[in-house]
């Protein structure tokens, strides 16, 4: 559900709708049997391996319809099959038991019983069920909140999963990537496994999965801003789930198109849409849809400008978040109540209710957490080398030791033998060459040591540059958000609301040219080129200027230093200024060449540049001064018409 929460809470809250329908059919599941039929069976078989699969297959007939019976059913086939001793039954029940656990926000003892299967599946040789397990203990960890470990999860699955699994299989871990890239926010990613997800789904002419399939792809849609096919998609998707009488596809659908009309259609149409989506997530006992159905119940009436009634649900809306530990929504639901208390001129209720946001988001977040946690573990990282020279050391120790003792009893063995000369040429040789072998494994141990400590430097200001740009997005992210919600409460001053906005967001921009200067995975040309592409171009584009940006194509596979990405990124950034704000220019050619240098060409229509010595511009100033930090050189010429700018810089080896 669309919300106005900012940064980490924000895309948790939109990747738990498209995350909660990955769960059901990762356990094999098999949607429209006879459910009659399937009683009938178990009550006349046997105590079997057959009865324990009819029990799995009869709850996955009611997991999105009525939970209670799916739950029952799911546990008379776990007493069977442990009865049975049928591991392959046990692990199955795993698969589906623990899409109602997950449901239910019991993440922890989903993954325990997903632990179980694992070592079930390692000591029977079950190898065709390890994949739905891996895929299954990514769908928790996701739904919890550890997204590493989900895509350690779906990442090791995949290759297996294209070349063997079913179409509907293949689907839902596709789907299970795009919510997890939607998270990273990255979009375009999202957009890929989300198309992939449709395809495969299409391809399997199941219901179920085909329904799944378009919320993917309409929660996909909503990052690119494609409101109308994302609506189409959910539409689709809920005609599906009246077709096949799924609830849990409807009540989602209802919920999703709830949120998007919330912004671009009149406010009874989304209060009646989440308000058809309530009962629905009763009979589920969908705590987490029952919060987003009530707090779009409350967006609904605020933006009516029915604000008591607004109040009365949001209130609700926030004690039921409480009751059932659903801090994102809690989170909404304080937000919400802090906007109806500006609109009924209760300020100080307002602030209250902020403030108490800001905590339950602090605690969402958990910002203190996750530096601890990194300072543990550049600490232990520093522990384990430390640990790791003592040991070399310690060794270094044993062999000068063993080298004296040796020495020592070789002169004895010389002393007395020293009438016999033939063993005594032999003695010495033999002493020489432990002589130089010890010396040539001292020096091996001793360089080894040094590699070890230069390795441990090098890793100990890694992780420090990966703190300080954690703590740089996370205080000043914070910073900059809590700007743009003061800028919603000043009225009547749109100058200083619009000053307000560009500074947040001036910030911001270079908050993350920064962070993605200190970032290690970023020091490549092919990096630092496409990176130049995008942010060139986004400037271009809202400058409504037309422009090409032409490339070496292959680029060569180089790693760059950080001031080196810094120092050409922002000359050729400022160059790119220049055109936009004081030459005039309708057009800007960037073409990057690639031998053993580096060269950009910025090349522009507008009025041209004075170039003379008077001139002071500090920005043609920082540009010969970056490009001569760059170990490279700064050109200006004038054209008929225009300025053409050449950066020029030799590239390592």
């Amino acid at each position: 559900m669309k919300t106005r929460l900012p940064g980490l809470l924000s895309s948790l809250l939109l990747a738990g709708i498209c995350t909660f329908f990955h769960l059901a059919a990762a356990g094999q599941m098999i949607l429209g049997l006879d459910k009659d039929s399937l009683k009938n069976a178990i009550a006349q078989s046997g105590n079997d391996t057959g009865k324990v699969n009819n029990f799995i297959t009869l709850g996955q007939q009611y997991e999105n319809n009525i939970p209670d019976s799916a739950i029952y059913y799911y546990q008379q086939a776990n007493q069977l099959a442990r009865q049975l001793n049928y591991p392959a039954g046990i692990v199955r029940y795993i698969n589906n038991y623990t899409a109602m656990l997950n449901v239910q926000g019991k993440f922890d003892e989903s993954l325990k019983l997903h632990e179980e299967a694992l070592n079930i599946i390692e000591k029977n040789h079950l190898d065709d069920l390890r994949l739905k397990t891996l895929m299954n203990i990514g769908v928790a960890y996701q739904m919890k909140g550890d997204f590493k470990a989900a895509a350690d999860h779906y990442l090791k699955s995949l290759p297996a999963f294209e070349q063997t699994a079913p179409p509907e299989s293949l689907s839902i871990l596709y789907c299970n990537l795009c919510g997890l890239y939607r998270t990273l926010n990255q979009p375009q990613k999202a957009l890929e496994f989300a198309k992939r997800s449709v395809a495969a789904a299409e391809k399997s002419k199941e219901p179920y999965t085909i329904g799944r399939s378009y919320h993917c792809m309409a929660n996909a849609l909503q990052n690119a801003g494609k409101d109308n096919e994302r609506e189409r998609y959910l539409y689709r998707a809920y005609d599906i789930g009246q077709q096949i009488d799924d609830i849990d596809l409807q009540e989602t659908a209802l919920i999703n198109l709830g949120d998007l009309l919330s912004n671009t259609a009149p406010p009874d149409r989304s209060f009646s849409l989440f308000s058809q989506a309530l009962p629905l997530a009763d009979s589920l006992g969908d705590v987490y849809g029952k919060s987003l159905a009530l707090q779009g119940i409350g967006h609904a009436l605020f933006k009516s400008k029915k604000f008591k009634e607004a109040e009365s649900i949001a209130t609700g809306s926030l004690h039921f978040s409480r009751e059932t530990e659903q801090h994102e929504t809690e989170a909404k639901a304080l937000l919400l109540l802090s906007d109806i208390k500006i609109a009924l001129n209760e300020l100080d209720s307002s602030v209250y209710y902020r403030n108490q946001y800001d905590s339950v988001y602090a605690s969402i977040v958990n910002k203190d957490l996750l530096k601890n946690i990194q300072e543990l573990e550049t600490q232990y990282q520093v522990e384990k080398k430390q640990s790791e020279l003592l040991r070399q050391q310690l060794l270094i120790e044993q062999k000068n030791r063993e080298t004296a003792r040796q020495r020592t009893w070789l002169w004895l063995l010389l002393a007395g033998l020293a009438v016999m000369t033939v063993l005594i040429f032999w003695g010495i040789r033999y002493y020489r060459q432990r002589q130089l072998l010890n010396r040539r494994n001292m020096e091996a141990l001793k360089a080894g040591q040094e590699n070890l400590r230069l390795k441990s430097l090098m890793e100990g200001q890694l992780l420090e540059r990966q703190r300080i740009s954690q703590e740089m997005h996370d205080d000043m992210g914070s910073g900059l958000t809590s700007m743009l919600f003061l800028s919603r409460a000043i009225q009547g001053q749109d100058n200083l609301v619009a000053r307000l906005k560009q500074t947040a967001q001036d910030l911001i921009q270079k908050m993350n040219e920064v962070i993605w200067v200190m970032n290690h995975e970023q020091d490549t040309l092919d990096r630092l080129i496409a990176y130049m592409r995008i942010h060139i171009a986004e400037s271009l584009d809202n400058a409504g200027i037309e422009y090409s940006f032409t490339t070496t194509d292959p680029l060569p596979t180089l790693t760059l230093n950080q001031e080196f990405r810094r120092n050409v990124y922002l000359s050729s950034k400022e160059a790119v200024h220049n055109s936009i704000k004081h030459a005039g220019a309708t057009q800007v050619d960037i073409s990057v060449n690639v031998t053993d240098r580096l060269e950009i060409i910025i090349r522009d229509n507008g009025h041209g540049i004075t170039t003379n010595k008077n001139s002071s511009g500090n920005g043609l100033v920082n540009m010969k001064r970056r490009m001569e930090q760059a170990g490279g050189s700064f050109v200006i010429q004038t054209s008929d018409p225009g300025t053409v700018v050449i950066l020029n810089a030799a590239l390592p080896l």
